[in-house]
């Protein structure tokens, strides 16, 4: 069993994809570094890493103060709760491990691990039973994440979609084509301003407006590191909407997301909401639909996660997952 630091974990950033690769059951997109990382430096800068490398996986996690100053061991990733702190081939010779490690500090109270499977999953049943052994433990229901099937390609895709989704889908790229509203053909992930461009459509957008898009330094700080990370490795995949204004042609709305592993992660779409022939155009739709293609005809993935579960995405998605949160309260 051996501590590491941040830095440590990147330079084996091979090392954890391949213990995520063999542990089943979770988000492996999220619980991964492309995903963990930036959140972590954009969220949560400043706490102590509590990551440790045993049994061929990783412990994933970190020391926090919660809000009524209870101290806290829990997932590297502080916010959202998609990834599993506990990787590898041996989960439960991960977790055994880190259950020793924690069991001689004093620096905590409760340890909270988000991203295990369903209750009933073999790796959440491993990981609960080995807590157990310091403290109390229950599970909470997690996160649902909604999940659209393409490996076999779009049209099967689109033919499972109700009559109803494909005719309001058929009639608004039609009205786009008709308004000259078209998607942009360059590879926006090589586009050195990508961040600013993205940046400058979120501060003209609902999302920007209500403080729920990128604009906030945290999130910022985090779609920046995310962005530089799945760029550095050929992972990133964004597209821009574009209108034309006189001779030029505007940036009116994004699609951003990773690939790695023929899995896609949708990570942030948004438009702006300034423009009435734009916000009345369902520019969100559109870019959904041209990422779908994209991806399903390029043959690129088998599934596009669509992250946290809205209505609107259901519409979109085959299936639901949805993950448990392991709580362990310490004996006294």
């Amino acid at each position: 069993m051996t501590l590491l630091t941040l830095a440590d974990l990147e330079n084996r950033s091979t090392d954890v994809e391949a213990a995520v690769d063999a542990t089943g059951g979770i988000d492996r997109w999220c619980s991964g570094l492309d995903w963990v990382l930036p959140v972590a430096a954009g969220f949560a800068p400043d706490v102590t890493p509590l990551v440790l490398a045993a049994e061929g996986g990783f412990a994933l996690c970190a020391s926090y103060l919660s809000a009524g100053d209870n101290k806290v061991i829990a997932g590297l990733e502080p916010l959202w709760g998609f990834s599993f702190p506990i990787i590898g081939p041996n989960p439960t010779g991960v977790a055994r491990s880190f259950v020793a490690h924690i069991a001689e500090r004093d620096d905590w109270d409760f340890v909270v691990l988000p991203g295990a499977p369903g209750p009933n999953h073999p790796l959440t049943i491993t990981v609960a039973t080995e807590m157990a052994r310091l403290g109390t433990v229950h599970l909470q229901e997690g996160i649902t994440r909604q999940i659209a099937d393409i490996g076999d390609g779009y049209d099967a895709w689109f033919s499972r979609r109700s009559p109803k989704f494909r005719r309001n889908l058929r009639r608004t790229v039609r009205a786009a084509d008709e308004a000259d509203l078209t998607l942009s053909l360059e590879d926006a992930a090589q586009d050195d301003a990508l961040f600013e461009r993205i940046l400058a459509i979120d501060h003209r957008s609902w999302k920007g407006q209500d403080g729920s898009g990128i604009t906030s330094t945290e999130m910022s700080t985090m779609y920046a590191t995310m962005i530089d990370r799945l760029h550095s490795r050929s992972r990133l995949h964004a597209h821009i909407a574009r209108r034309q204004h006189g001779d030029d042609w505007i940036d009116v709305g994004y699609i951003l997301g990773g690939l790695r592993n023929r899995q896609y992660r949708g990570l942030q779409l948004s438009y702006v909401s300034d423009i009435p022939e734009v916000a009345n155009a369902s520019i969100g739709n559109l870019l959904q639909h041209h990422q779908l293609k994209l991806l399903s005809e390029g043959n690129l993935a088998d599934r596009y996660d669509m992250g946290m579960d809205f209505d609107y995405k259901r519409r979109w998605a085959d299936r639901a997952e949805t993950s448990s949160t392991i709580v362990m309260t310490r004996h006294t």
